[in-house]
């Protein structure tokens, strides 16, 4: 029996009707994306990405309760009222296109429910208090120049492991840029310190020690560590950062028994971690404070982030090199000898983030 074909369907579309085909029909469109995206003009001179970050005026709204956004879902959000239980809630119309991220304080109206539906939303959220601090990192393109993880927090935890994966000062240096343009407290919370030996002094982390940032060494196998970060949480808002597989989750789970149990896994064949948690999560502790555990990272963007943060990151390079580091070759023995640095490697971490600072969009070819 043949097949029927609609007016103006040629006979040929069954053969059409193919995964294969339908797989070069997206390879063609791909390629004409990216020659159109090599055109595309931004105007990045007349897009403020602060203004994005504005967020509607709350005045009318005070006379209603107050909570805390714990989830963001796609058609609501989690509440976490003052006495830590928890409510879902809509969104108002003047929210729709505001971006909310994990920790904003928000005004809420009751809505009438079904007493027979109780997972649908019980109130509305109609206003978003000003932030006190925003935790945020430079997004993917001049349309979405950030990308928002917290707000309202108190300090930044980053996360860094001696083993599987290795100590990677980069991640380091960049939370710390992250929490001086946030205005939070910068903390390094090294993991899996049992997995080195003790006489191993960890010397990446001497330029934060040399700066006097609180460095912890912790270990879920053994306990090490946990107690001084439980006093730490008893008064504050923590948010935890880090590369996948660095031990995060397992941190977690350690420092609060009892809870419920977050999903950790092994390294991968390539020698990264795995991914285990997928969206920030608002884990208040019995203790008092609150814990943000966010996913982990592959990279802690700077851009569109102020130079002027580095001077605080390299303290040890003058003026005319926080500058022009481009000026100064790190492969350049003369050049390192009268830079005079304890840490040569240094110079190229700083060149490094000086660069991303002032890229201007890094998915397309060209730059107006």
């Amino acid at each position: 029996m043949s097949r029927k074909f609609r007016l103006g369907q040629s006979r040929e579309a069954q053969d059409m009707d193919h995964r294969e085909s339908y797989s070069a029909e997206r390879k063609s469109h791909s390629k004409r994306r990216q020659q159109s995206a090599e055109r595309l003009s931004t105007g990045l001179s007349s897009h403020d990405p602060d203004s994005l970050l504005q967020l509607p005026d709350p005045t009318p709204w005070l006379h209603l309760p107050e909570a805390t956004l714990i989830t963001r879902h796609s058609q609501w959000v989690d509440l976490e009222l003052p006495d830590r239980s928890e409510l879902r809630a809509t969104l108002g119309g003047k929210l729709k296109g505001v971006k909310l991220v994990v920790g904003d304080r928000v005004r809420y109206s009751p809505v009438p429910v079904e007493a027979t539906d109780a997972d649908r939303p019980q109130a509305q959220v109609v206003a978003v208090m000003p932030r006190r601090t925003l935790l945020k990192r430079g997004g993917i393109d001049d349309r979405e120049p950030w990308q928002l993880i917290c707000a309202n927090a108190d300090e930044l935890w980053a996360c860094a492991a001696v083993v599987d994966p290795p100590l990677r000062p980069g991640l380091l240096e960049r939370a710390q840029v992250l929490a001086l343009a946030a205005g939070l407290v910068f903390r390094a919370i090294v993991t899996k310190r049992d997995r080195a030996s003790v006489k191993d002094t960890l010397p990446e982390l001497d330029p934060l020690r040399g700066q006097g940032v609180p460095i912890l060494e912790t270990s879920a196998e053994t306990g090490a560590g946990l107690d001084a970060l439980r006093i730490l949480l008893a008064d504050r808002t923590a948010v935890l950062v880090g590369h996948s597989g660095v031990g995060k989750s397992t941190l977690v789970n350690a420092l609060l028994p009892g809870h419920e149990l977050l999903r950790t896994g092994a390294m991968s064949r390539y020698g990264t971690g795995r991914q285990t948690t997928t969206t920030a999560r608002w884990l208040p502790t019995p203790f008092g404070g609150t814990l943000i555990d966010t996913p982990g990272i592959r990279n802690l963007s700077v851009r569109g982030l102020s130079r002027e943060l580095l001077q605080a990151v390299f303290p040890e390079f003058k003026a005319a090199v926080l500058e022009a580091p481009m000026d100064f070759d790190p492969n350049d023995e003369e050049v390192l000898d009268a830079l005079d640095l304890d840490y040569p490697e240094r110079l190229q971490s700083l060149q490094r983030l000086w660069l991303e600072m002032e890229e201007r969009n890094p998915n397309q070819n060209v730059h107006r």
